[in-house]
């Protein structure tokens, strides 16, 4: 039967979305089988089922070194998620002005 730690539980901008990262120790029983690994898990909660897995990621030892170096490099520390305001201040022109310059 297979067993699992719980590293971490990474929260999304809903409450129903989350990624769940554990170490599987065994035979995972949901996903790929195999041996001990690290798993990513897309979860969602509804209020009928609780917490269910949508999809799964199965991480393997020896991806790890490289998972580790893209997390902690400086490329990852330049990402940024952009902020709503970027995209509000962004001009628009209405249809009425767009049709206006048009005819006259």
């Amino acid at each position: 039967m297979p067993t699992e730690t719980l590293i971490s539980v990474l929260p999304t901008d809903d409450d129903h979305n989350r990624l769940v990262i554990v170490i599987q120790r065994g035979e995972p029983d949901d996903c790929e089988s195999g041996g001990d690994r690290m798993m990513l898990r897309q979860e969602s909660y509804s209020p009928d089922v609780g917490w269910f897995t949508q999809s799964c990621l199965p991480i393997q030892p020896e991806q790890m070194a490289g998972l580790k170096a893209a997390l902690t490099g400086n490329s990852a520390r330049n990402l940024h998620r952009p902020s709503r305001s970027h995209f509000e201040a962004s001009p628009v022109l209405s249809f009425c002005e767009a049709a206006a310059a048009r005819v006259g």
